[in-house]
């Protein structure tokens, strides 16, 4: 996954990471080389017994050549593995051929070996010793999913005015009575409150909640005026309506 990806490249290709580590993390058990890759993000291929010098990312990168950080990677788990093959030999202990993956991922830690293949295995496998950890997400991707929610709400909003029954009542809006939206005014720049609320057909109550919460509602951001009343753009509001983007 590269920044030069269009935030909906990069769900896809995470989407078909997690799939691929899955399908891995499944098997019954990985050589050292199988796991050596797999942790560093390639795709393993049949009966290797070395480091290739090209090959398929587990998002679906194709590597021609193995200059790049994830073939380094694996190459620096590699020698921690012929280290312990050496250490084993000579302490005449039998060096295991196979692994289960989870056996695998405990070595890892052992050998303080981290890398972000290996963050998504543990937490495939359950493991919390990441807990703790910030999990960031880019913001390209948070951008994204914003405006499909707002999307996504716009049109729930419209579905539930227009009272279209394919809308589970559960989904709807909670109000005391039937509402039905409210025509824009026209040669007007602001709205009150209550008639933003009455354009969307919700109640005076969510907008404010959702102001409060992040200081717009779903990307249309009003000014506040020194009586702490708010007053809403009818140009941003328009947008929302038409499902265009609003921005935060």
């Amino acid at each position: 996954m590269t920044s030069e990806q269009s935030p909906r490249e990069r769900i896809a290709a995470a989407r078909q990471l997690y799939a691929a580590l899955q399908a891995y993390i499944d098997r019954p058990t990985w050589t050292p080389m199988e796991g050596a890759l797999i942790v560093s993000g390639i795709h393993p291929p049949s009966d290797c017994c070395d480091i290739p010098n090209r090959g398929v990312g587990l998002d679906g990168r194709i590597f021609s050549s193995g200059d790049n950080v994830r073939f380094s990677v694996a190459h620096r788990i590699w020698r921690k593995w012929l280290s312990r093959c050496e250490d084993d030999q000579e302490s005449g202990e039998v060096t295991p051929t196979e692994f289960r993956p989870d056996t695998f991922l405990i070595w890892c830690d052992d050998m303080h070996i981290e890398t972000d293949c290996l963050r998504l295995c543990r937490s495939l496998t359950g493991y919390t010793a990441d807990a703790g950890r910030l999990d960031v997400i880019p913001l390209a991707i948070v951008e994204y999913a914003e405006q499909k929610a707002n999307e996504v709400d716009v049109l729930t909003a419209k579905l539930v005015a227009a009272g279209e029954p394919g809308v589970d009542s559960k989904a709807k809006y909670k109000n005391s009575s039937s509402r039905s939206p409210m025509p824009l005014p026209q040669n007007r720049e602001h709205l009150s409150t209550e008639e933003f609320a009455a354009v969307l057909a919700v109640e005076p109550q969510s907008v404010r909640k959702r102001y409060s919460e992040t200081g717009s509602y779903h990307g249309v951001r009003p000014t506040k005026l020194p009586n702490r009343r708010l007053l809403w753009p009818v140009e941003t509001a328009k947008r929302l309506l038409n499902g265009g983007k609003v921005g935060e």
